[in-house]
C-alpha cells in the first residue's frame, strides 16, 4: 500500500489517534504484568507514555461505555442505558469530534461504533469505513457488510443468520467448547481487514489539516473464535487463573451466583478456563500486532512524532474471576470495570499514574492537549496535567459506575429508557463507587456488597453487613446516592434508605 508522506510545517498541531479493543481487561498486557500476555506493541508503547493503572469504566457494557467515551458523560445524562438503548434525542450530534471538526480537524471512525440512536457522521466523523450494520435497531458490532461481502469473494461462506462472521465449521467447534480456532486464516479474519481498511482511509487524510482518527477493534470480544497463530501463541504454562477463581462465586449475591455468567461457565475445568484464557490473550494480542501496523504505517509516514496516541478498551471481562465469564449489568468487579489507558504525547514524557481516571475523562483532555474548545456539558474532567507528570494533583478521589435495567430487560429491542422515568421495584439500579481503598456496590434488588481491597485486593470477602464497616458503607453509600442524585432522585433515596434506619436503629 502506497503511503502519503506529509510535508507540512512542523508546527502543525497535533493529530490524535484512538485505538480501542472491546472487552479487553487492565491486566492483559505485559507492561500490566501479565506473565502469559504477548503485547509488544503496548509495552513498547508503554514505555514512551503515560500508563494509568486506575482508569475505569462508567458501566460495564459496550453501548453505554462507548457513549460515555464519545460524549464525556455518564450513562444517566447520555440516555443509553443497556445496549441499544438509544441516545438522548438532543445528543445525536453531540460529542467532541463535532468539536474537534469544528477547529478544523479531519475526523475519521473506523470499526465497531455501538453508539446507538445516531451515527458517526452526525457526531462529527467527517468519514468512516468498517462500521458495523444495524439489524432490527442493534448495531451488531462484526456484522459488517462490507466484509461479509468481501470474505464470500475470497471463498469464505459465513453462516446467513448469525451476526458473529462464523463459519458452519466454527459454529460447531464452539458448540462443543466456548473457544475455538477460526476456520479463516490471519488475512481474511476481521481485524486483519479492518486494520486494512483504516490505513486505506488514512491515505485519504487531507495533507495540510490535523486529523482525528479512531480504529475501533472488536477483539477480544467474544466468540472466542480465534486465527491461527494466535490461538496458540499464549505459554499455557504462564497463564494464571484469577486468585478468586478457585472460591467461585461463594459469598456473591444472589442475582450473580444465578447469572448466566455463572452457569453458562461452571462445567469448565481449570485446563478448559486455562484454554478459553489463553484463546482471550490471543485476540489481545491480535489487537496488539494491528497497532503495530498502526505504528509502522505512521511512522514511515513522518506522522508518529506528531500525533498524540491512545490506546483504552470500554470495558473488561472477569475471565475466569469469581468463576465468571464476559461482562454486565450485575458484574461490578475489578477485572470488568478496570481497563487499559495508555496515552503518548509527541514530546516523549512518560510515566506511571495511579491516580483514578474515566472513559469520561479522555474527550475532555484530548480536547486540552490539541488546543480544541468544547463547550458542550459534560461530566468528564480533563487529566492532561498528569501526563507525564506524577506530582500533578488527582482529578478523583473515586470512580462510579451505573447499571440500570428497564422492567428486568435488557434493552435489545432497541426501546428507549430515559433515567426521568425509572421506578423501583420495576426497574433495577447497581452502582458502584471505587476509591483507593474499598469497592462499594448497591444492588436494588439485592444485597449490597462492600470489599476491603487492602486486606481483601481479589474481592472475595463481602463485609458490608459486618458492624465494623457500617461508617465506610454509610459514608460510600452517600457518595453514591450523591453521584445519581441529579439524575435518578428516586434511586438515590433507595441507595440512603438504609443508612438512615440504620441511624434511628431499626435496622
Amino acid at each position: 500500500m502506497e503511503r502519503k508522506q506529509v510535508t507540512d510545517s512542523v508546527t502543525r498541531r497535533v493529530n490524535v489517534l484512538v485505538v480501542m479493543a472491546d472487552e479487553q481487561s487492565w491486566n492483559t498486557m505485559g507492561c500490566t504484568g501479565n506473565p502469559a500476555a504477548r503485547t509488544p506493541q503496548l509495552d513498547e508503547l508503554a514505555g514512551e507514555s503515560t500508563v494509568f493503572d486506575a482508569c475505569y469504566t462508567p458501566f460495564p457494557l459496550c453501548c453505554p461505555a462507548r457513549t460515555s467515551l464519545w460524549t464525556g458523560l455518564m450513562p444517566r445524562h447520555h440516555g443509553v442505558l443497556g445496549n441499544w438503548r438509544p441516545i438522548e434525542p438532543q445528543l445525536r450530534s453531540a460529542g467532541f469530534a463535532r468539536s474537534f471538526a469544528d477547529a478544523g480537524y479531519y475526523t475519521h471512525y473506523n470499526g465497531k461504533w455501538h453508539v446507538p440512536g445516531t451515527t458517526p457522521d452526525r457526531m462529527g466523523w467527517a468519514s468512516s469505513s468498517a462500521i458495523p450494520a444495524v439489524l432490527n435497531g442493534q448495531d451488531r458490532g462484526r456484522y459488517i457488510e462490507e466484509y461479509r461481502e468481501w470474505a464470500a469473494g475470497q471463498g469464505y461462506a459465513f453462516d446467513a443468520k448469525h451476526i458473529e462472521n462464523l463459519t458452519a465449521k466454527d459454529l460447531a467447534a464452539l458448540a462443543r467448547r466456548p473457544y475455538a480456532t477460526s476456520s479463516l486464516p490471519l488475512d481474511a479474519y476481521l481485524e486483519t481487514w479492518q486494520c486494512d481498511r483504516f490505513l486505506e482511509s488514512l491515505d485519504q487524510r487531507p495533507a495540510d489539516r490535523p486529523w482525528l482518527a479512531v480504529c475501533s477493534f472488536n477483539a477480544p470480544h467474544f466468540p472466542m473464535s480465534v486465527p491461527s497463530p494466535y490461538d496458540r501463541i499464549i505459554d499455557r504454562d504462564k497463564v494464571r487463573l484469577p486468585a478468586s477463581w478457585a472460591g467461585g462465586t461463594a459469598g456473591k449475591p444472589r442475582e450473580v451466583r444465578e447469572s448466566h455468567f455463572a452457569r453458562d461457565f461452571e462445567h469448565l475445568s481449570e485446563e478448559e478456563w486455562i484454554e478459553v484464557t489463553s484463546h482471550y490473550l490471543g485476540l489481545c494480542a491480535l489487537v496488539d500486532a494491528q497497532l503495530g501496523r498502526i505504528r509502522r504505517y505512521l511512522e514511515d509516514a513522518g506522522e508518529w512524532d506528531r500525533t498524540v496516541v491512545v490506546f483504552t478498551s470500554d470495558h473488561g471481562d472477569l475471565m475466569g474471576a469469581h468463576r465468571l465469564m464476559e461482562k454486565g449489568h450485575w458484574l461490578h468487579y475489578e477485572e470488568d470495570l478496570r481497563v487499559p489507558l495508555i496515552v503518548r504525547h509527541p514530546d516523549g514524557r512518560a510515566s506511571r499514574n495511579a491516580n483514578f481516571v474515566s472513559l469520561c475523562d479522555i474527550g475532555p483532555t484530548l480536547c486540552e492537549v490539541a488546543g480544541v474548545p468544547w463547550h458542550e456539558q459534560h461530566d468528564g474532567r480533563s487529566f492532561a496535567a498528569m501526563l507525564g507528570d506524577t506530582s500533578a494533583a488527582p482529578i478523583r478521589d473515586y470512580v462510579t459506575a451505573e447499571t440500570m435495567l428497564h422492567d428486568g430487560r435488557p434493552g435489545g429491542d432497541g426501546s428507549p429508557f430515559h433515567a426521568r422515568d425509572w421506578q423501583w421495584p420495576r426497574d433495577s439500579l447497581n452502582l458502584s463507587v471505587r476509591t483507593a481503598g474499598h469497592r462499594y456496590v448497591f444492588r436494588s434488588h439485592d444485597e449490597a456488597e462492600l470489599y476491603d481491597l487492602v486486606d481483601d485486593p481479589h474481592e472475595q470477602r463481602n463485609i458490608a453487613a459486618v458492624p465494623e464497616a457500617a461508617p465506610v458503607v454509610a459514608r460510600l453509600a452517600g457518595l453514591a446516592a450523591d453521584e445519581v442524585a441529579d439524575a435518578l432522585p428516586a434511586a438515590a433515596a433507595l441507595v440512603r434508605a438504609p443508612l438512615a434506619s440504620t441511624a434511628k436503629g431499626t435496622s
